[in-house]
């Protein structure tokens, strides 16, 4: 501080410093945003080594699947249903839900629990009825476990606010639809196991768990998604709420339509509304394809990101599906498809839509949720190519026939190696990314 003299007045001239800005605070990232890349290489990884490897015995009738062909396809089911459908889809959903919503992450600790309860629980299955001699003990911990964790699922899925009411958006609601057969079907795979003798549960029992899951969970979960994310990322107009919930109520009262008919658990069955309610199933997947025009972008492949062709390829296969419930429906209107003509409409589902649907959105939520590229991109791509290839070798060869005989038996064996090979690769460019996006978080805080 100084005088200054100036005339009869002294003027003192404080020096001030002035204070540094401080630097403002980076947001801290959410914990562990590398676990959906983790769980989705996990689960393709259950499906290679395990659900895949019994899928090839019981498909060549080799080993143990020629001596516990039964066993070997219903732990097969166990594994590619709840071990990867169910922890790839459920990894995704909790993905999707909050940022389609405009909400914060869900809290990482159950979400881990619920992603491993699935997982760990598939695998306790199958050990279970694999080894049903010596370790037959652990088949009904398994399924505990894995009704626990699809329950822990439906109560957060839930408990996600949405973004606008139900009168003007109906998409939150699809995965809450989702969320809720995921914990019905495993309480009915539950029941199934209960009842199971000498490591073989009901056929009747196991098909409608599968269904539900399926038909309820993945399906409605993959609309969900799909009404928001295909207008923006393949350039589609939306879905009027009206039609979203025809289509709603079209899909859901057919499952429960279809269910009610199942002849699950000693309860009388009927084909006639099995297939009715299979014919109500594909008109609901017909009209959301239509409205929804999925298919659009192939009028104009070129330009634009390779998922914006991916994805309508791979739904190529739900109209497939759509087709092939709709036909068998009415020529077995009044009686029941083989376990293997059943399986192969199955199949269509899940090895000619779900799975490559799942490579080729992984093009975009590797990208968008993770480190803003997809690292080995042209590996996933080549596992969606594999995948489209795969689920005709699987399904031609026993879906017009419940004797495949030994060329056909070869051919499945074929499709077991490519969608495992193709899945391998999925399973490897998810652990790549998982690593970049740790190592990318890593490097943010120092």
């Amino acid at each position: 501080m100084a005088g200054l003299p100036t005339g009869n007045i002294r003027l003192e001239v404080v020096e001030v410093r002035a204070a540094r800005p401080a630097a403002p605070r980076r947001p801290a990232p959410p914990a562990l945003p590398w676990l959906f890349a983790a769980a989705m290489a996990a689960s393709a990884a259950i499906a290679v080594l395990g659900g895949l490897v019994l899928g090839l015995l019981a498909a060549t009738e080799t080993g143990f699947g020629e001596r516990n062909w039964t066993e070997a396809v219903q732990a097969h089911g166990r594994l590619q249903l709840v071990g990867w459908t169910a922890v790839f889809v459920a990894a995704l959903a909790f993905e999707f839900i909050v940022r389609l919503n405009q909400r914060g992450p869900l809290p990482v600790l159950p979400r881990m629990l619920v992603l491993c309860g699935l997982g760990a629980g598939a695998l306790l299955e199958a050990a279970g009825q694999v080894w049903n001699d010596t370790a037959g003990f652990i088949w009904i911990p398994g399924a505990a476990i894995t009704l626990a964790a699809s329950v822990g699922f439906a109560i957060m899925i839930w408990r996600v606010r949405a973004a606008y009411p139900f009168r003007l958006d109906l998409q939150p609601f699809f995965f809450r639809l989702g969320a809720g057969w995921l914990a019905l079907a495993g309480g009915v795979s539950l029941l199934a196991v209960l009842r199971a003798d000498a490591g073989v549960a009901y056929v009747s029992d196991t098909h409608l768990a599968a269904e539900l899951l399926a038909r309820g969970f993945v399906l409605n979960t993959i609309l969900g998604v799909g009404l928001r994310a295909f207008p923006g990322h393949l350039g589609l107009q939306p879905m009027p709420v009206r039609r979203q919930a025809i289509v709603m109520l079209t899909i859901s009262g057919a499952l429960l339509a279809w269910s009610a008919g199942a002849g699950a658990f000693d309860l009388p069955g009927s084909a006639p509304l099995r297939s009715v309610a299979n014919l109500a199933y594909a008109a609901g997947l017909a009209l959301f394809t239509v409205w929804m025009g999925v298919l659009t972008p192939l009028r104009n492949p070129a330009g634009g990101p390779n998922y914006r062709v991916l994805v309508p390829v791979a739904w190529l296969g739900l109209v497939a599906y759509a087709v092939a419930l709709a036909v068998s429906s009415i020529v077995d209107f009044d009686s029941s498809l083989s376990i293997y003509q059943s399986g192969a409409v199955r199949h269509i589902f899940l090895l000619g839509f779900m799975a490559p649907l799942m490579a080729a959105m992984a093009h975009i939520v590797l990208a968008r949720f993770g480190t803003g590229r997809v690292r080995w991109e042209p590996l996933l791509t080549a596992s969606f190519v594999g995948l489209m290839v795969a689920w005709p070798l699987r399904v031609l060869p026993v879906l017009f026939t419940d004797s495949p005989g030994s060329a056909g038996r070869s051919i499945l064996g074929v499709a077991a190696v490519v969608a495992a090979v193709s899945l391998a690769g999925v399973a490897t460019v998810a652990a790549a990314n998982a690593l970049a996006i740790r190592s990318l978080v890593r490097g943010m805080h120092h």
